[in-house]
């Protein structure tokens, strides 16, 4: 039995040990309220084929991730932990779609030419060359038709695979080659590299065209495997192809979004709603951002090329008209993909085409008109 003190009071320890229990109870509490307003932690892996050094890869990492992370700590709910596993880590070239597919990863960055077969709704701006040179108003109508036709969604459903966004980091594609030439019709019989949609046009130039990816081709042109390659100026200047073939064939085919940023299926049906809102407008913004760094840098690898010893051969024009004239109807070719798919491409075309002339875009063939002319935009 404990004897209290001649005050009355209990001895120091008793109240020395009440006040540790008080405090305990009042730390436990504590913490169990902070845990209950702790955000919950989503796992996340992201993939592309291509390194962070392709430019869609660098703006996802450095604009995407990041800005996704801002806008979940603002509300405090959620956080999503980053498995970033991009340059082949998952996905090798060409297997973006069956690794989402396939559940090996959550979100990720499909190039769609290589899926033409499966989704050729994303072939569009390849169906209509010498159009636009606008890659953030090619991408922002792309995404604005998948939004007003839900089939162009829908069939990304086929896959088990959730559609965002569509984007593009191709200001114009033009000809880079190994040496120079004085007319196009120097291109009959060269070697010319793409990655397969982009191809389509070389058609009626005369000039050859081998399939072959960005990763091949400086060593393809240093080889002579290749005389020259379809390219944006921004890639020959970051994989240095410059070196190997300094001659650009300013041709301005036109922009051409072949990214589509979309997830796992499963995984966004599990995803809480707010998580969905964010992430799908983020996507939206990481369109738009990607836009305006692929212009800015655009813009400056012309100057680096030239920099560096390039020379730039301008094509006029009527060389444009002719060129255009010499296509055949590849847009035709693209409505009876879609058609044959149950979607209504010939519409999508009048839609698509129609956006390019209200917003005053250089139009050098009206791919939506069998008998058009072939001038540029102003007499069409």
């Amino acid at each position: 039995m404990i004897k209290r003190t001649s005050s009355g009071r209990l001895p120091s320890f008793i109240s020395l040990a009440r006040a540790v229990v008080r405090y305990a109870l009042i730390f436990t509490l504590l913490a169990t309220s902070t845990g209950a307003f702790a955000s919950q932690t989503i796992r996340m892996i992201a993939i592309d084929s291509y390194s962070s050094s392709a430019l869609w890869v660098k703006v996802f990492i450095e604009y995407f991730i990041p800005e996704v992370d801002k806008r979940l700590a603002a509300k405090g709910d959620y956080e999503i932990d980053w498995n970033p596993a991009f340059g082949g880590t998952i996905a090798k070239t060409k297997g973006v779609l069956d690794s989402l597919q396939h559940d090996l990863a959550d979100i990720g960055i499909i190039t769609t030419p290589y899926h033409a077969d499966k989704v050729p709704f994303y072939n569009l701006p390849y169906a209509t060359p010498l159009v636009s040179n606008d890659i953030g108003l090619i991408a922002e109508t792309m995404s604005g038709l998948a939004d007003k036709y839900p089939q162009i969604k829908d069939a990304w459903h086929d896959y088990g695979i959730h559609y965002l966004t569509t984007a593009g980091s191709i200001d114009t594609y033009d000809i880079l080659m190994t040496a120079p030439i004085e007319s196009l019709k120097d291109l009959s019989g060269k070697k010319i590299g793409g990655v397969g949609s982009n191809m389509l046009f070389l058609k009626g130039s005369g000039a050859a065209g081998v399939t072959s990816g960005l990763s091949d081709w400086y060593n393809n042109m240093a080889t002579g495997l290749l005389d020259g390659i379809l390219v944006w100026p921004e890639a020959v200047v970051a994989y240095r192809l410059y070196e190997v073939a300094p001659y650009l064939l300013d041709i301005k085919f036109g922009g051409a979004t072949s990214k589509a940023i979309v997830m796992n299926q499963r995984t966004w049906n599990r995803l809480p709603e707010e998580v969905k809102q964010v992430i799908q407008e983020t996507a939206i913004d990481y369109r738009i951002e990607l836009a305006r760094e692929t212009d800015r840098i655009a813009a400056q690898s012309r100057l680096d090329f030239v920099a560096k010893g390039g020379t730039i051969i301008d094509v006029t024009p009527e060389q444009r008209a002719t060129w255009a004239r010499n296509l055949p109807d590849l847009a035709e070719t693209w409505v009876q993909a879609m058609e044959r798919k149950g979607l209504p491409g010939r519409q999508i075309l009048s839609d698509y085409m129609s956006i390019m002339r209200d917003n005053n875009q250089p139009i050098v063939r009206a791919w939506d008109k069998p008998d058009s002319s072939t001038t540029p935009r102003g007499a069409e």
